[in-house]
C-alpha cells in the first residue's frame, strides 16, 4: 500500500482556536509523528528535522483539544491494524530504515510471509520484484498531482505506474484500487489505462505552448540567507541586471519569495529564466555566473540550476 507521506499526520491544529504549531525554524507546519499506540507524541519538521514533543495544551489559548490532519504511513498502518486486527502490517518508510540492514531487513521478513501488507512511501516504487504480491492500493493520489511543479503530471504518472508495476510479476495476475478525488483528471485516466503515449502527448503539447523544457530552456537563480533583508536586496539587484534579457527573447518570472520562505532558520527567494529553445546562441548575451555572485554580499549564497528537476 502506497502514500506519498510519511508519519502520522500533516500538521496538528488547536479544535478551539485554529492555531497550527509550526516549525520554529522554518514556514512549515510540523508532521505528528506517533511509532505506536503507547508512545509518546511527537512533532516533526520534515525540513530542517526539529523535533519537539506535543504540548499538552495549545501555546494560543492552552485548550488542551487538538485534531490531526492529513495522513502519513504511520496513521495508514494504525487505521490498518484497528480495522483488520488479524493483519500482519510492515511500514517501510525512511523512519522506519534508519539503521543499517533495516531496508534489506524488512523487504526480507515480506518476501518471506512474515507479513501480509507492505505500507511505504516512494521507497516502494521501484527495485521491488516479489511475484508473491498481487495487490497494490494508492492511498490518495491527488497529494502528488497537485504539487506545485510544472512536472507535477509527470512525476504522478512515473510513481503511481512504477507502484502499480509492483503487482501481479508472477504467474498470478496483478490488481490496482487507486484513490482518488479526481477521478476524471487526464493523468489518473492515464495511469488508470496504461496509456503512456496519449499522456505523453498532452504533457508535451502544455509544455510547448508554456516554452517549458524540452521546448525552451529554464535557468533556477536561488538565494537564500539568514538575514532576510540582504537576501531580497540581493535578488532586487540581480533582477535589475537581468532585465535586459527580455529585450532578447527571455522571460523573468521575480523575483519572488520561494514557495516555502524560510527554511532552518535562512531565507529563499528566487529568480526564474524562460529562455527560448535556441538560448545558446550568441545574441544571448547572459552574465556569468560569476558576475552575478558579484552582486550578492558574502552572507548571501546564490546557487544557479540549468533546466532545474523541481522550481518549487
Amino acid at each position: 500500500m502506497f502514500i506519498h507521506r510519511r508519519g502520522h499526520s500533516t500538521f496538528v491544529s488547536c479544535r478551539s482556536c485554529g492555531y497550527v504549531i509550526t516549525c520554529p525554524h522554518c514556514d512549515v507546519s510540523l508532521a505528528y509523528h506517533q511509532p505506536h499506540a503507547n508512545a509518546r507524541p511527537t512533532l516533526r519538521c520534515h525540513y530542517c528535522h526539529y523535533t519537539q514533543v506535543q504540548p499538552d495544551g495549545c501555546p494560543n489559548c492552552h485548550s488542551a483539544y487538538f485534531k490531526h490532519f492529513g495522513s502519513g504511513t504511520q496513521r495508514v498502518s494504525q487505521e490498518l491494524a484497528q480495522q483488520f486486527p488479524n493483519l500482519r502490517v510492515l511500514r517501510f518508510d525512511s523512519d522506519t530504515t534508519r539503521t543499517k540492514g533495516s531496508h534489506r531487513s524488512l523487504l526480507t521478513q515480506f518476501a518471506a510471509g512474515e507479513a501480509d501488507l507492505l505500507v511505504g512511501t516512494q521507497m516502494l516504487t521501484k527495485g521491488i520484484d516479489l511475484p508473491d504480491v498481487t495487490l497494490v492500493g494508492i492511498v490518495a493520489a491527488d497529494g502528488l498531482l497537485h504539487l506545485s511543479d510544472y512536472r507535477a503530471s509527470e512525476r504522478t504518472f512515473q510513481t503511481l505506474t512504477q507502484v502499480a508495476g509492483r503487482c501481479g510479476r508472477g504467474d498470478r495476475p496483478g490488481r490496482v484500487i487507486l484513490q482518488t478525488y479526481s477521478p476524471d483528471h487526464p493523468v489518473i485516466k492515464a495511469v488508470q489505462q496504461q496509456d503512456y503515449e496519449t499522456f505523453v502527448q498532452t504533457e508535451l503539447q502544455q509544455r510547448q505552448s508554456l516554452n517549458y523544457p524540452p521546448y525552451g530552456r529554464l535557468i533556477l537563480l536561488r538565494f537564500s540567507s539568514a538575514n532576510p533583508v540582504a537576501v531580497q536586496k540581493a535578488v532586487e539587484r540581480v533582477a535589475d541586471t537581468l532585465a535586459p534579457l527580455r529585450s532578447q527573447g527571455a522571460e523573468q518570472l521575480g523575483p519572488a519569495p520561494a514557495a516555502i520562505l524560510r527554511i532552518a532558520s535562512r531565507y529563499r527567494w528566487q529568480i526564474l529564466l524562460k529562455l527560448p529553445a535556441d538560448a545558446i546562441a550568441p545574441s544571448l548575451q547572459l552574465p556569468s555566473p560569476s558576475e552575478l555572485r558579484a552582486l550578492c554580499p558574502s552572507d548571501v549564497s546564490l546557487t544557479i540550476d540549468v533546466d532545474p528537476l523541481t522550481i518549487a
